[in-house]
C-alpha cells in the first residue's frame, strides 16, 4: 500500500504549478516569432547595407566621376581647339593650306596617340592611376600651351606630335580607372558623365574661343595664340591639382567611413576589378561576396567528386597563387587582341569616331561655309549640337544601366547619326543642314560611353581589360585620322557626309555582330560546351577561386553582358 502511494499521480493542484509541455500552438507561435524576428533582422541589415552603399557611391561620384569629367573636358578641349584656332587666324599666320597643311596638323597628333595608347594604359596598373593620370594631364597641358608660341607650320607639327603622345593614355586610363571603383551595372552612366566632358568641351569651346579671341593684338599675339595659351595654362593648373585630389584605389577614397571603405573593396573583390594595390589590401574577403558579373557556380566546376564536398584551400595556398597571378600577365594581351567581341567593338568605335572627331574639329568651319553666319556666329552656333548631345547621352546611359543592355543605346545612336548624315548629304538648305549637324552630333557623341562600358565589361583581368580598352581607343583614333582628311569638299561636303553615312551603317552591322557573338557564347556556356578548361584545372587540384581568376571572362560562369 505504501509503495502504491509513492507512485500515485500528483494531484491536479500540483500539476498546475509545474511547467507543462508546450502545446502545438505555442510551438508554432514561438517558431513564427523567431522567423519573423530573424526576417526583420535581415531586412534591417540589408537596409543598412543599402544605405551605406548609396552613401559610398555618392562620395565616389563626387571624387572619381567629377574629376574624370573635368580631365576629359580638358583633354578634348586641347585636342580639338585647333578648329576654333583656325577661325582666329591660324592658317594665315602659319601659312597652312586647307588641302594639306591643316589636315596634316590634325593627322600628326594621332600617330603617337595611337602608338602610345596601349603601353600607357598598361602603366596605369604599374605606376598607379593617382600618379600616372595627373602626370599625363600636366604634360599635355604644357605642350598645349606651347602651341601658342610656334612660329611656323613645322613647329606646329612637332608640338602636336608631342601633344598626341602626352594625351594618348588619358581616355583608356579613365575608362579602366572607373572599373576600379564601380560595378558593371553602375558603369555606363559614369562612363557617360565623364565622356560628356567631350560634348561639354564642344559646347563651351565656342563660347570660350569667342571671348578669348577678343584678346587679339594684346602682347603682340593673335587670337589663336591666346586660345592655346590660356586654355593650356588652365589644363596645367588642373593637372597639378589632381596629384593631390585623385584617389588611387577604393581604399584611398577621401571622406569615407571605415565601413564604407571596406564595402568599396568588398563589393568588387570577386569581380577582379581592383587595382593591384586594392587587391592586396583585401585578400581575406569572403568567397561568398560574388559580384554581379558571375553566375552562381555549378557544382560540376568546384566539387570534389570523391567526397562530394566543395574544395577548400588554406590561407597560405591562396596567398601563394594570388601572389603568382598578381604578377603582370603577358598572356592576356594576345587574348584581348584576338577576342572577336573586342574586335567587333573596335570596328564600331572606329566608325563612330570618324564622325565624332570630324564634327568636333570641322563643325565651326562647316557652319561658317553655310554662308548665313559670321565667324563669331559660327563659333557660337557650334555650341547647341554638343549641348543636345550631352542631354541625350545622359538619358541613354541611364536607360543602359537600368536595363543592362549596352547594344541598344549604341544601335539607337548609330541610327540617329545615319539620319543626320543623310539629311546633311541630301539637303542644300543651310537651316536643314544645321539641323542635320545637331542630329548627327547627338548620334556620334552619345554612342562612345555605351561602347566603352561594353568593352570594359566584356573582359576581365587587369592586363586584358587594359589592352582591350587601349585597342578600342587605337581604333577610335584611327577614325580620327580618317576624319582629318575629309571635309575638304566644301561648301556642301557631300562626299564627306556620304562617307560618314556609310561608316555609321558599318557601325550598326558590327554592333549586331558583337551582340550575336555574345548570345552564341552564352548559349554555348549554358550547354556546357565551355567546361573543358575548368575540368582540366580541377584535375590539377585548383580551387574555384583560383580557376576563376586564371580564366577570367573565359570561365563558363562569367556572364557576358548584352
Amino acid at each position: 500500500m505504501s509503495s502504491q502511494r509513492d507512485i500515485s499521480p500528483v494531484t491536479t493542484d500540483t500539476a498546475a504549478d509545474q511547467p507543462g509541455p508546450p502545446t502545438y500552438a505555442a510551438v508554432e507561435k514561438s517558431g513564427h516569432d523567431g522567423v519573423q524576428n530573424n526576417h526583420e533582422h535581415l531586412k534591417t541589415s540589408a537596409h543598412r547595407q543599402e544605405e551605406v552603399e548609396k552613401s559610398l557611391v555618392r562620395k565616389m561620384d563626387w571624387q572619381v566621376v567629377t574629376l574624370a569629367t573635368a580631365l576629359y573636358f580638358f583633354s578634348f578641349l586641347d585636342r580639338t581647339n585647333i578648329g576654333q584656332a583656325r577661325l582666329n587666324g591660324l592658317l594665315t599666320d602659319l601659312k597652312l593650306s586647307t588641302h594639306f597643311g591643316y589636315p596634316f596638323a590634325l593627322t600628326i597628333l594621332y600617330i603617337p596617340y595611337i602608338l602610345f595608347e596601349i603601353p600607357s594604359n598598361l602603366l596605369v596598373k604599374r605606376v598607379g592611376p593617382a600618379r600616372w593620370i595627373p602626370f599625363l594631364v600636366t604634360s599635355w597641358g604644357i605642350v598645349a600651351t606651347l602651341q601658342g608660341i610656334v612660329k611656323n607650320a613645322a613647329g606646329l607639327y612637332v608640338d602636336r606630335a608631342f601633344l598626341g603622345a602626352a594625351e594618348a593614355g588619358i581616355l583608356p586610363a579613365l575608362a579602366l580607372y572607373l572599373t576600379f571603383f564601380y560595378k558593371p551595372s553602375e558603369l555606363c552612366i559614369r562612363q557617360t558623365l565623364y565622356f560628356t566632358g567631350a560634348s561639354l568641351s564642344g559646347a563651351f569651346s565656342g563660347l570660350m574661343s569667342t571671348a578669348i579671341g577678343n584678346l587679339k593684338g594684346k602682347a603682340g599675339l593673335n587670337g589663336w595664340q591666346w586660345i592655346y595659351i590660356i586654355e593650356g595654362i588652365a589644363t596645367v593648373l588642373f593637372g597639378i591639382s589632381t596629384f593631390f585630389l585623385l584617389p588611387n584605389s577604393p581604399h584611398k577614397l577621401w571622406w569615407v567611413t571605415d565601413e564604407e571603405r571596406k564595402l568599396a573593396i568588398d563589393r568588387l573583390r570577386d569581380e577582379h576589378q581592383l587595382s593591384n594595390e586594392g587587391r592586396k589590401s583585401n585578400r581575406k574577403v569572403s568567397e561568398a561576396n560574388m559580384a554581379s558579373a558571375w553566375q552562381p557556380s555549378s557544382d560540376r566546376h568546384n566539387t570534389d567528386e570523391a567526397e562530394g564536398t566543395l574544395k577548400e584551400e588554406t590561407p597560405e595556398e591562396r596567398e601563394a597563387w594570388e601572389r603568382e597571378l598578381d604578377k603582370f600577365d603577358w598572356r592576356q594581351i594576345p587574348q584581348a587582341l584576338t577576342d572577336p567581341r573586342v574586335i567587333f567593338s573596335c570596328i564600331t568605335g572606329y566608325c563612330d569616331a570618324a564622325g565624332l572627331y570630324g564634327i568636333a574639329v570641322f563643325s565651326p568651319t562647316i557652319i561658317r561655309s553655310l554662308d548665313k553666319f559670321t565667324t563669331v556666329q559660327s563659333q557660337l552656333l557650334s555650341c547647341p549640337p554638343a549641348g543636345a548631345a550631352f542631354i541625350v547621352s545622359v538619358i541613354l546611359a541611364f536607360l543602359s544601366d537600368r536595363y543592362r543592355w549596352r547594344a541598344g543605346p549604341i544601335l539607337f545612336s548609330s541610327v540617329i547619326a545615319i539620319i543626320g548624315f543623310a539629311m546633311a548629304y541630301a539637303s542644300s538648305d543651310p537651316y536643314v543642314q544645321y539641323a542635320a549637324i545637331i542630329i548627327l552630333s547627338i548620334g556620334v557623341y552619345s554612342a562612345p560611353p555605351s561602347q566603352l562600358t561594353w568593352i570594359s565589361t566584356l573582359v576581365t583581368g587587369n592586363e586584358k581589360r587594359a589592352t582591350a580598352i587601349g585597342f578600342y581607343i587605337v581604333f577610335t583614333n584611327s577614325g580620327g585620322v580618317t576624319s582629318t582628311w575629309l571635309f575638304q569638299d566644301g561648301p556642301r561636303y557631300r562626299k564627306s557626309f556620304l562617307i560618314m553615312l556609310i561608316l555609321q551603317i558599318v557601325a550598326v552591322l558590327s554592333t549586331l555582330a558583337c551582340e550575336a557573338s555574345v548570345l552564341y557564347e552564352r548559349r554555348a556556356r549554358a550547354q556546357g560546351k565551355r567546361d573543358g578548361p575548368v575540368q582540366e584545372l580541377r584535375a590539377k587540384g585548383w580551387s574555384e577561386a583560383r580557376i576563376r581568376k586564371y580564366l577570367g571572362d573565359r570561365h563558363p560562369d562569367f556572364k557576358l553582358p548584352l
